[in-house]
């Protein structure tokens, strides 16, 4: 790969709230757990073969919730034609933060060949919280992601929404050292939070990134008809990636619809492009 993201020594590790550093190689024909390395209040659980050869990871926080001025990291890696699916043990929980702002960083390296579905529980944000996330992902010829992100607001003590201060979201990915994606979303409270040409009048937000190189006009069509279903309690916008992805955004006014969605889309995706069922998480 022509660049690599920026590394953590160790010494910068332990001075975050939690992180991780996760490798996982290809062995004959299963995916196993290279190395792993976890630290203060993010932990992962074992792996989970859900499907034979191909693990699942959990990712656990310890503390309940993110607090003011936590600081979190997590490093992923895949090698060559290796295969992960990553999920959560439960919804990140983000409460107030009256002095500095949660922050969690994320790299994902994806090598020649890899495939990882990378989709945690929704993150709810409570009265007076404030959370900057920065994703990075890094991709080597035919890698394949799958990769989610629900925001949903957290109820104040007054019963109100959105009573969280800001939320900043960045995802960027680049393919051979190219950036192929950058999605920055920002979204803030202010006196109509969900007015028109912000929330359209829909308090959650859902979105799902598929890069696959057999992403295309027919597959986007496909997905078109699949997503024409939904009735008018949602907005749904896509597009086509330049490079052999697609962008899925969605406005709902509950948790559960957009999960269903994403769940539907991803289905949908594993059988057209891998040629696989649905992947079971067995959370409960």
């Amino acid at each position: 790969m022509d660049q690599e993201p920026s590394l953590f020594y160790w010494s910068e590790i332990m001075s975050f709230t939690g992180a991780i550093d996760l490798n996982v190689a290809k062995k004959q024909l299963k995916t196993i757990v290279s190395d792993c390395y976890y630290e203060g209040a993010l932990k992962i659980t074992r792996p989970v073969y859900n499907e034979k050869n191909y693990p699942t990871i959990y990712l656990i926080h310890v503390g309940g919730g993110y607090v003011d001025g936590d600081t979190y990291l997590l490093n992923i890696s895949l090698e060559d034609n290796a295969e992960l699916a990553v999920t959560t043990q439960s919804s990140t929980k983000v409460y107030r933060t009256p002095n500095h702002p949660v922050r969690q960083i994320t790299n994902i390296i994806l090598k020649k060949g890899s495939m990882l579905e990378f989709f945690p529980d929704p993150l709810i944000a409570y009265e007076d919280s404030r959370f900057v996330q920065e994703t990075t992902v890094r991709m080597e010829t035919g890698a394949t992601l799958f990769f989610c992100d629900i925001i949903t607001p957290g109820w104040s003590a007054e019963g109100g929404l959105f009573q969280y201060d800001w939320i900043r979201s960045k995802l960027t990915v680049f393919q051979n050292g190219n950036m192929v994606l950058f999605d920055y979303l920002f979204l803030e409270h202010d006196d109509d939070p969900v007015r028109l040409l912000k929330m359209e009048g829909y308090s959650h937000i859902g979105s799902l990134f598929i890069i696959h190189q057999n992403v295309n006009k027919e597959f986007v069509d496909h997905l078109s008809s699949l997503l024409s279903e939904y009735d008018m309690d949602t907005r749904i916008g896509f597009s086509l990636l330049p490079e052999e992805g697609v962008a899925l955004r969605i406005l709902a006014l509950s948790t559960g619809v957009i999960e269903k969605i994403i769940h539907h889309v991803h289905t949908f995706s594993r059988k057209e492009l891998l040629d696989k069922g649905p992947l079971e998480w067995r959370k409960y």
